[in-house]
This record gives C-alpha cells, structure tokens and sequence, in this order.
C-alpha cells in the first residue's frame, strides 16, 4: 500500500508536469519546434523514457526537451517537487550534474530550466544558478493554497499520518478537470516567466555576435587525478596551456602551482 503524502505528492508534481509540458507545446508550436515528452517514438525509441546521453555514454533521464527543425535538444526542463528541505541536495546536485554534462555535448542547447515546487533552500537554488540554469519557483504556500480551494490539506505536521491519508482520498475523487484546475493554480505566478524563458531560447540569434564569456580548462592526469582552471580571457587560457609543453617529467607541481 503506497504512503498517502508521498503518494499524492508524487501525484500533484505529475499533474503539475503534465501542465509545463502543455504550456511549453502552446508556446513552441508557432515555431514549428517539437517538444519531446517521453513515450514510444517512431525513429528515435522503443521505450517510455526521455534518455539523453552525454559524451561518455551515460544516459540522463529528462522531462521534457525542445528540439530544433533539425531534432537537435534546444531546451532542457525539469520539473521538481520537494517537501522538505533535508531532500534538497539530492535532487539540485542531479540536476546540476545532468543538464551541465547534456550542455557540454550538444551545443546545441541554449537553456536548462528547473521549476522548482515546494520548500527549496537558498544554497540549493545557489547551486543550480551556478550551474546556468535558468529557476522558476512555485513556493509549498501556493501549492498547500490551490489545493485548499478544493478542500485538499497539504499542509501536515511531518509525523502525521491521519491528515495526508485524508487528503489523498479527497484527491482520488477529484475528476481530471478538478486535477487540471490545480496544476493551473500552481503554475499561476510562474507560467508567465516559464513562457518567457522558452521565448527568450528560441528567439535568440544564431547570428548575433558571441564573446568568450569564461574558458573551463579540465586536465586529467595519469593518476586518474582532475584540475580543473577557469580563465576570463582567451590570452590567459593559451598561455597556460603553452607553460605545459614543457619536456618534464612531473607535471604535478605545475598543477598545483597554477591557479
């Protein structure tokens, strides 16, 4: 027997998903763009999952992806639900780790967004935007709101049992319209900036000029060891790199040396 508040947590966050993905059809479809949501598909897959695979082959798992004219991934949206704030790292550090790695091989995509549902920490959300990704945050208040217009408490002591078994019932008698109006309500605050955000994607010239904004240089050693240096000017990029063409035996030092 499922748990009732993770249940009709789990059942909100798709109801709410299913809602993004509508907006994001309306919003792409004079453009002639598809937006890929999972299921079978002719050409491109046999089975339910939305797997995108990075330059190693490791497979990420997305909610919804806007391709270009060319199926090419143009957006990346995810849509996460969290109720308490000890899940948080979790859930950000997968995100971070999937859409980062997914933008490093299709350059293609020109945004990552996350809407965020529930109670989400500041470092968390930190993290995310260090990561470029775009936020759109729905608060646990206008959740635990919009279900209270149909006489849904979502709004429970952590410990409780009684109230989210209550809730969940009430939640399973709704009709689909009722489920509809809720994810409406929820996407209220936030369905205006998640237009605009896909509006801002697709309509960015691929012609306008581009400048190097920051250079991420990733060097692995023989002892499987990683340093990574940032540069925010080509000049300082290319002369690090020709301080490493040195014959030595040991470039150890040189590593650790350089910032």
């Amino acid at each position: 027997m499922p748990n009732p508040a993770s249940a009709l947590g789990e059942a909100i966050g798709k109801c709410v998903e299913v809602e993004i993905q509508t907006i994001i059809q309306q919003v792409v479809e004079p453009f002639g763009l598809f937006v890929d949501i999972g299921g079978a598909r002719i050409g491109k897959r046999r089975g339910q999952k939305l797997l995108l695979v990075n330059d190693t082959g490791t497979q990420y798992q997305i909610d919804t992806v806007v391709e270009d004219e060319n199926g090419n991934p143009l957006i990346l949206v995810e849509s996460k639900y969290i109720r308490y704030k000890k899940h948080n790292r979790d859930k950000a550090s997968w995100t971070c780790v999937a859409h980062y790695k997914l933008r490093t091989t299709y350059p293609t995509i020109k945004k990552s967004i996350a809407v965020l549902l529930g109670n989400w920490s500041k470092p968390s959300k930190l993290l995310m935007e260090s990561f470029g990704i775009d936020l759109i945050e729905i608060p646990f208040a206008a959740m635990v709101g919009a279900l209270l217009k149909h006489q849904i408490i979502f709004d429970w002591p952590e410990k409780d049992s009684e109230i989210p078994a209550g809730s969940w019932l009430r939640y399973q008698q709704l009709s689909e319209q009722n489920k509809k109006e809720i994810a409406r309500e929820c996407l209220a605050r936030g369905r205006e900036e998640l237009e605009n955000a896909i509006l801002s994607a697709i309509k960015l010239d691929p012609h306008s000029s581009k400048n190097v904004d920051q250079i991420e240089l990733l060097i692995k050693t023989t002892h499987k060891e990683y340093f990574v240096k940032k540069f925010y000017r080509v000049t300082d990029a290319a002369q690090y790199l020709l301080s490493l063409t040195e014959d030595v035996a040991d470039l150890k030092g040189k590593l650790e040396a350089r910032k």
